[in-house]
């Protein structure tokens, strides 16, 4: 698939994660498949290994794993088959375990962070947050110097709900038919000094 940009992102130093629900809620196929090629998309737009981006993955429903961490998948086209392999589960919905793996599993030395990286994740998902504690989590994340955006994927998202986690108002984004201009955006509000 060839990029609807005409530049990438090089030397940028960021440790990406993308924490994707693959819940009930999220509508099979429709929306699994365009949270997917969302993260391929954004994927695509930047230099991916060990000296620029490295990508990983966690993947919630009822419960979350750590699909992949930033040791793994280090060039762009193993990284993207990865991504559209990926298999719905369907099932509850868990985010307080997503961001608790995010923050105490996804980002240490162990699994391939990097010091002075920039640590950003991005949320994927239909906004039911759950209880106090995802929100307290998601403080949490934040107070360690990762920075939380969401996007939301459904027709019936909890905008609301997802306001409470992430860094900043500006950091949610609907996915629709705009779907190229969300990814633009949020590539140039991840490493800014390099997009201007």
């Amino acid at each position: 698939m060839t990029s609807v940009y005409t530049t990438s992102i090089a030397d940028c130093r960021l440790d990406l994660t993308f924490i994707v629900d693959s819940s009930g809620s999220i509508n099979y196929p429709t929306d699994w498949d365009k949270s997917k090629q969302f993260v391929a998309d954004v994927v695509r737009e930047f230099d991916i290994g060990p000296y620029d981006v490295q990508v990983a993955f966690v993947l919630f429903s009822a419960w979350a794993t750590v699909e992949w961490d930033f040791t793994e998948n280090q060039d762009k086209q193993t990284l993207t088959n990865e991504i559209l392999g990926m298999r719905y589960r369907g099932g509850g919905t868990n985010l307080y375990d997503a961001l608790k793996l995010t923050r105490t599993e996804v980002y240490t030395q162990r699994r391939g962070a990097r010091n002075g990286a920039l640590r950003a994740a991005i949320i994927l998902t239909d906004g039911d947050v759950g209880t106090r504690q995802t929100i307290q989590t998601a403080t949490l994340c934040k107070n360690d110097g990762i920075w939380l955006m969401a996007v939301g994927v459904t027709e019936h998202v909890n905008v609301a709900g997802l306001h409470e986690i992430i860094s900043s108002p500006s950091d949610y984004y609907p996915v629709d038919d705009a779907l190229p201009t969300i990814v633009k955006s949020i590539k140039s509000k991840i490493c800014p000094e390099i997009s201007k």
